[in-house]
């Protein structure tokens, strides 16, 4: 079984397994996964992202038959392929479990945006309210109803997903969900007010710079993760 997809996007999903890794999106659990023409997803295996290699990728068919890689599949690749399904403008997944998200995941709190990168995410992220793994079909269809036109959603007990046009753009706004967390959860910690974005407003926000902040937050994200800041030369 051969791989359909290009060496160039490979490499991209490992890259983006170094990001997620060193940012700590992922630990030992998560997984990436992109679309590719014809009907088929690229996603990582069963093993912890930062330990993943080119030859365990797997590609998989609409209805979750692998067709191409050595690795496992994930347990919950029913929801990568439900989110596919039910959104063809979405090019590209991240999930994991960061620490700040699972805070609200573990309270099965939407995140409701008040900081602007926060605000590429939307007004906020919605909760899929069942604490499972999605490893079925049906399951997979309730996160996938769950996102709906979101960019993310929280899974109970269960962290995050967040998608995005590209691997780049979901790793980033799995990130900036992770960034929004923590600092929303310092600012109630302080006991502040938090002011939170309208529909309008995180509309406004994200359009502000929408081409071109996810690029700038991606390039600096691979050099921290991958050591080549020019200020550490």
């Amino acid at each position: 079984m051969s791989f359909t997809s290009t060496p160039e996007l490979r490499a991209k999903i490992l890259r983006a397994c170094r990001v997620l890794t060193h940012f700590r999106i992922v630990e030992g659990f998560g997984h990436v996964s992109a679309r590719l023409p014809g009907g088929r997803i690229l996603i990582t295996p069963r093993i912890a992202l930062g330990t993943v290699t080119e030859a365990e990728l797997i590609e998989l068919d609409m209805d979750g038959n692998q067709v191409a890689g050595a690795g496992r599949p994930a347990l919950e690749t029913a929801m990568h392929i439900a989110v596919y399904k039910q959104r063809p403008d979405v090019m590209s997944i991240a999930r994991g479990h960061p620490r700040n998200v699972a805070a609200y995941s573990a309270s099965a709190e939407p995140l409701r945006i008040a900081h602007g990168f926060g605000a590429n995410l939307g007004h906020i992220v919605p909760v899929f309210e069942k604490p499972v793994l999605a490893a079925n079909p049906e399951l997979g269809m309730g996160v996938a109803d769950a996102l709906g036109a979101n960019v993310g959603v929280i899974l109970q007990a269960n962290g995050m997903l967040a998608t995005g046009m590209s691997v780049a753009h979901a790793c980033v706004n799995a990130i900036f969900m992770e960034e929004t967390a923590e600092l929303q959860l310092k600012a109630h910690a302080a006991g502040f007010k938090l002011q939170f974005y309208t529909p309008e407003g995180a509309a406004r926000r994200h359009g502000d710079d929408r081409e071109h902040e996810p690029i700038r937050a991606w390039d600096y994200y691979v050099a921290i993760a991958e050591d080549t800041c020019v200020w550490r030369r």
